[in-house]
């Protein structure tokens, strides 16, 4: 097949992480990949570093028209067979153009996020019109989707971020965190990972912090990512008086490392979260998970079995929780353990990439049957 997928953000998170491990494990496959991407973004210089054909194109409302046209041309020289969009922007631009085309490739629609979707018009005719199928990343969504905004449950499917788990596993070998962080031999770490915006947590991590001090004394706390509020997040760090325990560790290429550091992982969404990569990751490496209860994060942090939920927005919540799991170091390491056979059995990159390609196949074999498939069938 031929597989043309787009991706209209500028930074670098889960839902890019994973389309840049779709589109390498589809080339493996032999598929023939080609990878659009937002001009300067992070992402193009990682997916070429990843030695995947790329494409960049100026993606956001100020330049749709000439969007749309770019869109047109690259699928008119590349033919693709699945155009597979990933953020609202590119969407839009790749379903007018896909739509316009006369190769008339089918329209896949990842959904990565739980935020609620406009009960509009316009987000009928982005998701029911210009869209043939819609993947989502947990079961959750799937179900919202079509609960809120009526979405059709035969064009939608869950298919739930994948982990490498010997890429994890050999990538977090010799981590050196602690000794950067200049950490005492006793020292409890607990961390965030994640792009630094408002919905992220960070905040109410860095309050979870200030509390939970005052019961453990030996912990420290860091934060790898950047983003928008990280100068806000530093202020506040400040005002409480935890720059010598709270490190931002700023973006960071080495994530699986950190996660090897830390004795907890923390995530502290307060909304829009689907299924996190930094989760999965985590639970590979049989770490405790203490993070708040918000789109599909139960699916995979389950309470008491995987490690612990917290309601969103909730600080005092969130440090009574990683104080549990710091105190109860036998339950802390079953839910570890728990949470690796969870990845092993139903959270493989291998698993996601069969479900995709599955999807790919009958879609094609379903809507753009070929003449040999049309005169057998008639």
């Amino acid at each position: 097949m031929r597989i043309m997928h787009t991706e209209s953000s500028g930074g670098l998170g889960g839902q890019e992480f994973r389309t840049i491990a779709e589109s390498e494990s589809m080339a493996r496959r032999g598929h023939d990949v080609l990878l659009v991407t937002q001009v300067g973004s992070r992402m193009e210089c990682l997916a070429r570093n990843a030695g995947l054909a790329v494409e960049p194109v100026h993606m956001n409302r100020w330049t749709l028209p000439s969007g749309i046209r770019k869109l047109y041309t690259l699928i008119g020289q590349f033919s693709p067979d699945i155009v597979h969009t990933h953020g609202s922007t590119d969407t839009w631009i790749a379903g007018i153009a896909a739509r316009l085309s006369p190769r008339r490739p089918i329209l896949i629609r990842t959904r990565h996020k739980a935020t609620p979707i406009s009960t509009g018009w316009l987000s009928q005719l982005l998701y029911e019109k210009l869209t043939d199928r819609i993947i989502t990343t947990g079961e959750t969504i799937r179900h919202a989707m079509h609960v809120r905004n009526g979405f059709d449950q035969t064009r939608m499917c869950s298919i739930p971020t994948g982990v490498d788990l010997h890429k994890l596993q050999s990538g977090s070998q010799n981590s050196h965190l602690r000794e950067e962080l200049s950490l005492p031999p006793d020292a409890v770490l607990v961390g965030m990972v994640g792009f630094l915006r408002f919905e992220k947590g960070a905040f109410y991590f860095v309050e979870a912090a200030k509390h939970l001090l005052q019961s453990v004394k030996n912990c420290w706390f860091c934060i790898a990512g950047d983003g928008p509020i990280e100068e806000k997040l530093r202020a506040r760090i400040c005002e409480l008086g935890l720059e010598n325990r709270v490190h931002l560790l700023g973006y960071r290429k080495d994530v699986p490392q950190i996660l090897s550091a830390l004795d907890v992982l923390v995530l502290p969404t307060t909304g829009g979260e689907g299924i996190s990569q930094v989760i999965l990751q985590a639970l590979g490496l049989e770490k405790p998970v203490v993070a708040t209860d918000t789109g599909g994060t139960k699916e995979v942090v389950v309470h008491g079995h995987t490690g612990l939920l917290v309601p969103p927005a909730d600080a005092l919540a969130l440090a009574h929780s990683v104080e549990r799991v710091i105190k109860n170091a036998d339950t802390s390491k079953q839910m570890g353990i728990n949470g690796r056979r969870l990845v092993e059995k139903s959270y493989s990159l291998d698993h996601m990439i069969e479900a995709t390609e599955r999807l790919y196949l009958t879609a094609c074999s379903e809507l753009r049957p070929s003449p040999l498939m049309t005169a057998s069938g008639s």
